[in-house]
């Protein structure tokens, strides 16, 4: 974040800087003469204290911020931010195979894709996401909505789904589908460990991504090697066995991303990971006119100060 502002009434700055002191302390010196001469000194030594001397001190700093304040709100003071920005309807199809539960990624493929998720969709603002979960067959959790909150939720609370399997092109037809007849442009963000093994195939679901106009960025995670898949702790007991898994089909995923214009990330890391996320929405300098809100606040300290000078709290020259 930066904040830039203009140096062209420094000047005038120094002046009322000035003017503010040299005004307080000679109306303070007369009021003083004032007091000397009419008034009831016993009164005075009875309501004295040393801190009305400080207390004194009050409507000048008030005054002071009062004149930073406007002299700030007219030299073009702004704050320049990068945000990140979109005119992009999202969906995140994420892949929640068994494979997925593989530790080579703390702690596993599956929680690292959630978490940076999350991470990704705390950043954005007046985008609308959508879920598709899928193993051997493809889920809707959600359409996309633009209460971000919601979606996080829902994909902090993605677990595994069944059958077994990994159908890619279930989730690109399905992702297509609750993308269709958005006005704005469409992208899915296909996370997946695997290769279309089962469904749809990927010339048929390409097809119907094509016809919406919907470009892909595929992340893929894992190993391109035939894995041998551990038994969850969680599905023990319930007959479930171990089996060898596809590994990665990265020419697949390469080629889904470059027939849609879309980009193929392979993850090594967590910070990759954040980076094909990040790919999917422009970043620009956004930036924030102040001036309304530094002279609401200035009108709110002189308010301040005209309270204090008329209440008990009023210093005694």
């Amino acid at each position: 974040m930066d904040i830039t502002y203009s140096y062209k009434y420094l000047d005038l700055f120094v002046v009322l800087f000035g003017l503010v002191f040299i005004i307080f302390f000679v109306s303070k010196r007369f009021a003083r003469q004032r007091t000397m001469r009419f008034g009831n000194f016993e009164v005075l030594e009875k309501i004295y204290h040393p801190k009305r001397f400080q207390i004194a001190f009050i409507p000048l700093i008030l005054r002071l911020v009062v004149i930073v304040l406007i002299v700030l709100a007219i030299s073009d003071l702004q704050i320049v931010q990068q945000g990140f920005v979109s005119n992009t309807d999202f969906v995140l199809a994420i892949d929640t195979s068994s494979s997925m539960l593989t530790p080579d990624y703390e702690p596993d493929r599956l929680a690292l894709a959630k978490k940076t998720t999350i991470e990704w969709l705390a950043k954005l603002k007046d985008t609308r996401i959508g879920v598709v979960t899928f193993a051997g067959n493809a889920y809707t959790q959600t359409k996309p909505i633009d209460d971000l909150e919601l979606v996080s939720g829902i994909v902090d609370r993605i677990s595994l789904d069944q059958p077994a399997g990994t159908a890619i092109g279930e989730a690109l037809i399905t992702s297509s589908s609750i993308l269709h007849g958005t006005d704005r442009n469409k992208t899915i963000i296909l996370i997946t460990d695997g290769r279309n093994n089962i469904g749809v195939n990927i010339s048929d679901a390409l097809r119907s991504v094509k016809n919406e106009k919907i470009k892909i960025i595929a992340i893929g995670i894992g190993s391109n090697e035939n894995e041998d898949v551990t038994v969850p702790t969680e599905l023990i007991g319930l007959n479930a066995t171990a089996a060898d898994v596809s590994g990665l089909d990265e020419d697949t995923l390469r080629y889904l991303a470059n027939e849609t214009g879309g980009k193929y990330f392979p993850i090594h890391d967590a910070q990759s990971f954040k980076a094909a996320f990040d790919s999917g929405v422009e970043t620009k300098n956004v930036t924030q006119e102040v001036k309304t809100y530094l002279l609401i606040a200035a009108c709110i300290v002189l308010l301040f100060e005209w309270a204090f000078e008329i209440t008990k709290y009023r210093p005694i020259p």
